[in-house]
Order: C-alpha cells, then structure tokens, then sequence
C-alpha cells in the first residue's frame, strides 16, 4: 500500500515544481514591464519599412515630459526565424522635442513610395497656438519635418 502513497507524492512534488517553475517564469516575463518608464504614453506601430538587407516595421513613442508631449521614432527590424524583432535606430524628433512645448495624438501612418507618412495636429502649451505637423520618415534614422502654422478662426 505504501507503493501507490509514494507515487502520488512524487507526482504532487513534480506538479509543484512545474507550477513554481512556470509561475517564475510569469514573473520575468512581467519585470520587464516594469522597466518601461511610466513617462511613455502611447506606442503605436505604423508603416512597414525595408531596405535592401533587411525589413521591419516603425514604431513612434509618445512620452510625456513636463505636460508636453515628446516623440520618438524607433525603426524594428524582424527577427529572423521566429526571434524577436530588434530595435536598429531610435531618434528624437528634435523639432518637437526641443523647439517647444506641444500636445498631440499620435498619427496613423501612410506609406508612400519611399517614406511613411504622418501627420497629426499639435497644441502649443503656452499659447495654445495650433499647428499641423507633417514627417516622413525616409530610412532608419532619417526623417524630413514639416510644420504648418495653423491660424485661428475669428468672429
């Protein structure tokens, strides 16, 4: 009798372990999120992009700084063989991040023949002037910006 007690000790042991060891894993797993700064608002993937070694996909980030608003723009390259997909460049939109304090929503993204397109309405902070941002991203790294003054409606 004590055969079949011995059996369903080692079976409950092996039962644990499995549920510790698969609750462990659960727990890294979830630690990453916790390095992600609390500071970023939004992330969106928007275009596919490749070039003539490799492709991937673009993805912006909204980050909060100061009750502005900052992007960022991290181009991902995919993974080869089911591996993750790698971040090769990530930049600051300087003209936004540095030349004022703006408020936006994110914009979805439009691919033309040779960039993705993006363009969104942003909020001065200060003065509450409005304007209309335009970016193409051309390549990892490299973007052209524009920005339209947008002048306000009168009674």
């Amino acid at each position: 009798m004590a055969y079949p007690n011995f059996l369903a000790t080692i079976y409950m042991t092996l039962m644990a372990c499995l549920l510790v060891t698969n609750t462990q894993a659960e727990d890294v797993r979830l630690k990453e999120f916790y390095k992600m700064a609390p500071s970023i608002k939004t992330v969106k993937q928007v275009c596919p992009w490749r070039s003539s070694t490799s492709a991937g996909i673009i993805r912006l980030l909204q980050v909060e700084e100061k009750g502005a608003h900052r992007l960022y723009v991290q181009w991902l390259r995919q993974g080869t063989a089911g591996a993750e997909q790698v971040p090769i460049s990530t930049i600051g939109i300087g003209e936004i991040n540095e030349q004022g304090y703006y408020r936006f929503d994110l914009p979805e993204g439009r691919l033309l023949v040779g960039a993705c397109s993006l363009e969104t309405i942003m909020e001065d902070v200060i003065n509450e002037r409005r304007f209309r941002l335009t970016l193409y991203l051309t390549g990892p790294g490299k973007y052209e910006v524009h920005m339209t003054r947008l002048f306000d409606a009168e009674l």
